[in-house]
C-alpha cells in the first residue's frame, strides 16, 4: 500500500510560567501535581510554526490538517514505546496518499530554503516517514514507535500491519508528523488521534502507550 522513504486544555502549564507568589504559587504547584496524579487528559495539536505554510489547521481542537506539505505535532516523542493514529478523509477523491512517521523539529527558515530548492518537497524532512497510498475515506493509519534498543517505526492501516512500511533507524528529538501530497490536497485531510478514548483501532500490544508530553514523564 506504500513505501518508506497550559492548563488542562493545553497539556500542563509549567510552574515557571505561573507568575504567582507565596501561598498562591504553592497552590499552583500542588494543583499541577494533582493534574498529573489524576491523569487529566492531555491535549496535543498541530504546530503551525513547525509545519509548512501551505498546511491548514481546520478545526478548533487543532488536530485536523488539510492543504499540502509537512505538518508536525506540538509534542516530541520521549517514551520508549508509544502509539498514535491518523484518520484520513479523502474529501471525495477515490483514494489518497500521505506520508506518516516522525520528523525532526522544523521552522520557517527550513521551509524558506525548501521553497528555493529543486529537490521535491516530499524528500525534505520526511526521511523518517513512510508512504501510505491507496487510502480510502475513513481509513486509519496507526503508528508504532519503539526507541529502546534499535529505534523503529511500524505502520498499520485499519489495524493491520503493512509489510515494508517501517523505519528501522531515526535520530534526535522527533515529533509525530504527516505529509499531505499535492494531488487532491484541496480536499484531503487527516485527524491526529492520540488518546485511548480517541483510538479507532488502538495499539497492537499493551506495551505501546498513548503519546504523552515529556513533562508528564518526570
Amino acid at each position: 500500500m506504500g513505501q518508506c522513504c497550559c492548563s488542562p486544555c493545553k497539556r500542563f502549564l509549567p510552574s515557571s510560567m505561573i507568575e504567582f507568589s507565596g501561598s498562591v504559587a504553592a497552590d499552583a504547584i500542588i494543583n499541577e501535581e494533582s493534574l498529573l496524579e489524576n491523569n487529566i487528559p492531555q491535549v496535543h495539536s498541530i504546530n503551525p510554526e513547525m509545519s509548512s505554510p501551505s498546511i491548514r489547521v481546520t478545526n478548533d481542537l487543532g488536530n485536523e490538517v488539510a492543504g499540502y506539505g509537512l505538518a508536525l505535532v506540538d509534542v516530541s516523542v520521549e517514551q520508549e514505546s508509544c502509539y498514535w493514529e491518523w484518520r484520513v478523509s479523502t474529501g471525495g477523491n477515490p483514494t489518497a496518499t500521505v506520508m506518516v512517521g516522525v520528523s525532526n523539529k522544523r521552522n520557517s527558515k527550513f521551509y524558506e530554503i525548501l521553497a528555493s530548492s529543486s529537490v521535491p518537497p516530499e524528500l525534505h524532512g520526511t526521511k523518517f516517514m513512510c508512504t501510505a497510498s491507496g487510502l480510502k475515506d475513513g481509513d486509519v493509519i496507526g503508528i508504532v514507535v519503539q526507541q529502546s534498543e534499535l529505534p523503529m517505526i511500524q505502520i498499520f492501516v485499519n489495524g493491520e500491519i503493512e509489510d515494508g512500511l517501517q523505519v528501522t533507524r531515526f535520530r534526535g528529538t522527533v515529533y509525530p508528523s504527516i505529509f499531505l501530497t499535492q494531488q487532491g490536497s484541496d480536499n484531503v485531510s487527516a485527524s491526529f488521534l492520540y488518546r485511548d478514548e480517541q483510538f479507532i483501532h488502538g495499539p497492537p500490544s499493551p506495551q505501546f502507550h498513548p503519546l504523552i508530553a515529556e513533562r508528564s514523564l518526570m
